[in-house]
């Protein structure tokens, strides 16, 4: 069972990419002390109801660590609660962090607690602050910087976004990241609408670049996980999907806004009371009848998709997080994301059977 919590909606940064950059100044409600212990005692019952042993908890935001004792109380309720109940339920920890904030106490709690670092970091210096901003307007990555070793020594996974306005030195930059240590990245389009047919060009020769350095390291079997390219191929060797492979949505994952609302993914995350796609609340529970909303996109395949090899390795067809937030609906495909998807998955192909014939 997965547990999303948003502790703030507030965020130090001010990112050109954010999709909630339009609406900053009214972002500033908290999570309270008593949404936070009910979505915990929530996400527990749930996890022993699906017969499950683990509970993965993740802080989330706005930026967590403006509320870093809130992510201390939620460990110490997890604790108290993981002692009380009668099955075991292994309880595991990750935060999504802009990585502005850390000081050398909260890398301590964070090794300690052994919560997992999803690091927001678009490369090297020029690359990171060319998107990456402080609320005074002034780049990120001079606060980032002086950690980097602490990221790589913890794991960190690296969560970078491309646009089209940065896409040009994407390979060069995953590059770097291995250059620093780091030996988890992933990397996730801004689909905003605006990409165009010369775009598209220029990505597929970053991503083609990428592929190449991917599969690189495999031959020389280190062990680097560069999410876009690896996922992909897993989703073809290990013949599966994409919902199944990863996502959660109304499954095993329960994603909660600062006033308890529970929603289907991390995306659809909002206070607003007529918030589409709220699900219910911590404290009395999922809506059955919007649920089953979600099971049924879940168990149907779209049919503006019928026929398409690619749908389920295709986040178009199989993300409702992608869907809502480019065509405002779950049932919604973006042109733009389609024409993405059959790209990456071409280059993805190319780059398992280099490997196969090697």
């Amino acid at each position: 069972m997965n547990l999303v919590l948003s502790l703030t909606e507030s965020c130090n940064l001010r990112c050109r990419y954010c999709y909630y950059r339009e609406t900053h100044g009214l972002r500033s409600k908290i999570m309270s002390d008593e949404v936070l212990e009910a979505s915990i005692k929530y996400a527990f019952q749930r996890t022993l109801q699906a017969n499950q042993n683990d509970l993965h908890i993740t802080f989330f935001g706005g930026e967590p660590l403006l509320r870093f004792e809130a992510v201390r109380q939620a460990v110490s309720i997890a604790k108290s609660l993981s002692d009380k109940v009668d099955k075991k339920v292994r309880v595991g920890y990750s935060i999504n962090t802009n990585g502005t904030l850390l000081t050398d106490e909260i890398f301590d709690f964070l090794k300690k607690e052994d919560i997992k670092i999803l690091l927001s970091l678009d490369g090297s210096r020029e690359r990171h602050d060319s998107c990456r901003h402080l609320a005074n307007g002034q780049g990120s990555f001079s606060a980032i910087e002086p950690n980097l070793p602490k990221f790589v020594a913890m794991d960190a996974t690296v969560l970078s976004v491309v646009t089209h306005d940065n896409l040009f030195g994407l390979a060069d930059s995953v590059k770097w990241f291995h250059e620093q240590g780091f030996k988890r990245v992933v990397t996730a389009v801004d689909f905003d609408g605006k990409w165009t047919e010369a775009d598209f060009d220029s990505l597929k020769l970053e991503y083609q670049e990428m592929a190449r350095f991917w599969v690189e390291r495999k031959k020389a079997k280190e062990s680097f996980y560069l999410g876009t390219i690896e996922d992909k191929v897993k989703l073809v060797t290990e013949k599966t999907r994409y919902r199944q492979y990863s996502c959660s949505a109304c499954a095993s994952g329960i994603y909660v806004a600062t006033d308890g609302a529970i929603f289907p993914c991390s995306r659809f995350i909002s206070s607003k009371p007529d918030a589409p796609y709220r699900m219910g609340n911590v404290f009395a529970g999922m809506d059955e009848l919007k649920m089953q909303e979600m099971r049924t996109y879940l168990q149907t395949d779209k049919a503006e998709c019928e026929g398409c090899a690619l749908r389920y390795r295709c986040v178009a067809h199989e993300c409702s997080c992608i869907s809502f937030y480019t065509t405002g609906s779950i049932e919604g495909v973006s042109p733009e994301v389609c024409t993405h998807e059959r790209m990456l998955c071409e280059i993805c192909d190319e780059a398992a059977n280099t490997l196969i014939g090697q």
